[in-house]
């Protein structure tokens, strides 16, 4: 299984609109990816009682494909339309990572 994760990390000044990315962003996401075979989308936030610091991971989206391919096609495909919709919702730009995931139970 691949893993797709595109992490956002905190710099002063930023701004991350958690709602819009949580319902709005990730519904897209998932529109755009389920024809390039997405098995599974995930998000998640930082949680924490401080402010967050410089290069601190803030929030990060996974995306599960069964191959490196699939993968790459998703993102080549929908990447374009991804990234134009992240302006409604950060000034950050993501690190974007390819992974291969192995389930240990």
């Amino acid at each position: 299984m691949i893993r797709v994760t595109k992490y956002y990390r905190w710099q002063d000044s930023a701004s991350f609109d958690r709602r819009y990315y949580s319902r709005e962003h990730m519904q897209l996401t998932r529109e755009q990816l389920l024809p390039y075979g997405l098995l599974r989308l995930e998000s998640d936030h930082r949680l924490s009682s401080r402010a967050p610091e410089e290069g601190e991971i803030i929030a990060a989206s996974h995306a599960y494909f069964r191959s490196f391919e699939q993968a790459q096609a998703a993102m080549t495909a929908a990447g374009p339309t991804l990234m134009r919709d992240s302006a409604r919702y950060t000034n950050l730009l993501p690190e974007i990572r390819f992974s291969a995931v192995t389930e240990h139970f």
